[in-house]
């Protein structure tokens, strides 16, 4: 709190060792099982903390483990902090636990209530994170706590404080909750909206106008004698009713698949040139204007990825979070690694959002088709055997268009949204700085 701040007279500021006493946890060594095998002391980690009350734990020690390290017995009801990485997340526990020594917790409280400085932690976050200090993960240490000056009026003034930030919140809280309904309904209309279109519902009227023959197009881009040696993704396919018209056919019956490849990192010669290179982060249901890294003309020659044209289709094979499954069209001429595949949709008459779209809404299903021990991975074989519905060139563009003046309306709700999200979090931090300058 900025001490200019004009304060109630008969508040006070405090520096944070007169009104909270710290203590941290500790680790029992991670490689002897007998501080962990059948625990049941519940040992508190980062990820624990939930900003409210603490009930469960991930991990449980043993009584060994709790003697043999730095860890302590904490009661419940006892204020938890974040120092290392997620610095300032809180926690209150609700029930008697230890913590790890990446968690400081309020031993003893001086005038001041649990709930009180639960909320003026809260206030404070942002100060807290901005004067974390280290490289990828930023901490803070028991001494930047100290360091705070704390503002405390009488204690049954803290109460009445903490209750009106309760009472503002719950209703703040109520609005958010109604801003993440929408916003999940939003993700099952845009659902709703591809499934349609490819069961040919966005584009009835018009097929019913048009004399169309999705076989005729087929047949003039069908490649010859083509095999597919792993078609177990069959039975992970989407559901979908399709018009008699209409065809489902391989990836692999009508475009070319290819596997990218990463040039030699320690042969700077391959580096930093002037060709982008697409690697499998950049490919997330995205258009693709841009690339982080590019490679030379001898990067290029002496590697196994090819340069692809705009108005290819990315499909990121490997991955286990949201990686794997994902697809991207380029805007740009491209090599790629061996962590995507390029499906060459540009090269036939087919219109690659078509092809973008399908993926996107079995995407689920895409993800599901990678298999492997370690790392889950689609591979070229299991893209060329994925099916899709196919109809007429024509009537690919025509869905195309229907599904993007749709999905624009649910881009611009979700853009409101958004900043709604936003201007809730912002009006949090204003009611607890009102709160803790007297102002509520």
């Amino acid at each position: 709190m900025d001490k200019k701040t004009a304060l109630p007279s008969h508040w006070e500021i405090k520096k944070m060792t007169e009104v909270v006493t710290w203590g941290s946890g500790g680790t029992p060594k991670a490689t002897e099982k007998s501080y962990y095998e059948n625990g049941t002391i519940p040992w508190l980690i980062i990820g624990d903390l939930n900003d409210g009350i603490v009930n469960s734990s991930l991990s449980k020690i043993t009584e060994l483990g709790l003697k043999n390290s730095s860890a302590k017995m904490i009661p419940v009801g006892t204020l938890l902090v974040a120092m290392y990485g997620s610095i300032g997340k809180l926690g209150i526990t609700g029930i008697e636990c230890c913590t790890n020594q990446a968690i400081a917790f309020a031993k003893e409280l001086h005038g001041v209530t649990t709930k009180y400085m639960f909320y003026y932690m809260s206030m404070i976050k942002p100060k807290l994170i901005s004067m974390g200090k280290g490289g990828t993960q930023k901490n803070i240490s028991q001494s930047v706590l100290k360091s705070l000056d704390v503002v405390v009026p009488p204690i049954p003034e803290q109460e009445c404080i903490v209750s009106k930030i309760e009472e503002l919140f719950s209703k703040l809280d109520a609005s958010v909750a109604e801003l993440q309904t929408a916003k999940e309904k939003l993700k099952v209309y845009r659902q709703a909206v591809l499934k349609e279109a490819f069961e040919g519902k966005l584009s009835e009227q018009w097929r019913g106008s048009h004399n169309m023959s999705p076989q005729d197009d087929f047949l003039s881009i069908c490649k010859q004698n083509q095999s597919f040696k792993d078609t177990s993704g069959d039975e992970n396919e989407i559901a979908l009713d399709l018009p008699a018209t209409w065809l489902k056919v391989r990836i692999g019956d009508v475009f070319d698949v290819e596997v990218g490849a990463t040039p030699k990192r320690s042969i700077p010669e391959y580096w930093n040139g002037d060709i982008n290179w697409v690697s499998s982060g950049e490919v997330h249901f995205n258009t693709i204007t841009e690339t982080k890294e590019r490679i030379t003309e001898s990067g290029l020659t002496n590697s196994s990825t090819n340069l692809h044209p705009a108005g290819t289709v990315m499909l990121a094979m490997i991955g286990e979070g949201k990686t794997r499954g994902q697809a991207a069209i380029l805007n740009i001429v491209a090599a790629h690694n061996q962590n995507t595949a390029a499906i060459l949709v540009s090269k036939t008459p087919c219109e690659p959002k078509y092809i973008y779209y399908f993926l996107l809404l079995n995407y689920e299903n895409t993800r599901r088709v990678g298999s492997g021990n370690n790392q889950k991975a689609l591979n070229k074989e299991r893209v060329r055997a994925l099916r899709f519905p196919f109809t007429s060139f024509e009537e690919q563009r025509v869905i195309v268009e229907s599904i993007e003046s749709r999905l624009s309306i649910c881009d611009s709700i979700e853009q409101t949204i958004g900043t709604s999200l936003q201007q809730a979090e912002a009006l949090r931090q204003s009611i607890l700085k009102q709160a803790f300058e007297g102002r509520i």
